[in-house]
């Protein structure tokens, strides 16, 4: 959906060949998205067949077709539908690192250590990139926003981090996951009112 709705809205801004959607997006909007171009013309191609964008085949001189794609009022529609429910959601935050943590006790400290500290120093080199970004651009704009949004993920990403590494200088993280797992579900299926008589 986000894909559709990133696409959609490009081409609402300004029609577009293949090529110049691909580049814009890979330059200038990796740090929103991985669509990938495979994955891009794919979509375009499904768009085109649901009737939200049409294209047109033009050539210059010797150089190879291109197809211009333009948003059609079907495309407009679904792209305002789509800006809707992407403004209202508050989907859940899942990040694949947290995957890796429940299996930290499986290795020796100080790999963790030095593993987590190459995610650290990339995040730092992530932030400056971003920093750059948030203050090339006006406050008042949605790039800025946009920026400053992943900006404040990795601020506390920075600090998550550095608990972390902390905490792993002190003593290793041993725990059996599987019962750690089953006791927060037992401390679930407590009734609310039992809990607050305990404190």
């Amino acid at each position: 959906m986000d894909h559709t709705l990133l696409v959609l809205g490009l081409l609402k801004l300004e029609e577009m060949h293949g090529y110049q959607l691909s580049d814009l997006i890979d330059k200038r909007l990796k740090y929103l998205t991985d669509l990938k171009k495979p994955t891009l013309y794919h979509l375009l191609g499904k768009l085109e067949q649901a009737g939200a964008v049409t294209q047109s085949v033009s050539r210059a001189g010797n150089r190879p077709e291109r197809r211009t794609y333009r948003l059609t009022a079907v495309g407009e529609k679904q792209f305002r539908a789509l800006l809707r429910q992407n403004l209202q959601d508050a989907p859940a935050a899942y990040f694949n690192d947290d995957i890796g943590l429940l299996f930290l006790s499986e290795m020796p400290a100080a790999e963790a250590r030095a593993l987590l500290e190459q995610k650290r120093a990339a995040v730092d080199a992530r932030l400056a990139e971003i920093a750059q970004g948030v203050a090339a651009h006006d406050a008042n704009s949605p790039a800025y926003y946009t920026l400053r949004h992943h900006q404040l993920h990795l601020l506390t990403e920075q600090t998550w981090l550095a608990e972390l590494l902390a905490q792993l200088k002190k003593r290793a993280v041993r725990e059996d996951i599987l019962a750690c797992l089953a006791a927060i579900e037992s401390a679930a299926a407590v009734p609310a009112k039992t809990r607050r008589r305990k404190i």
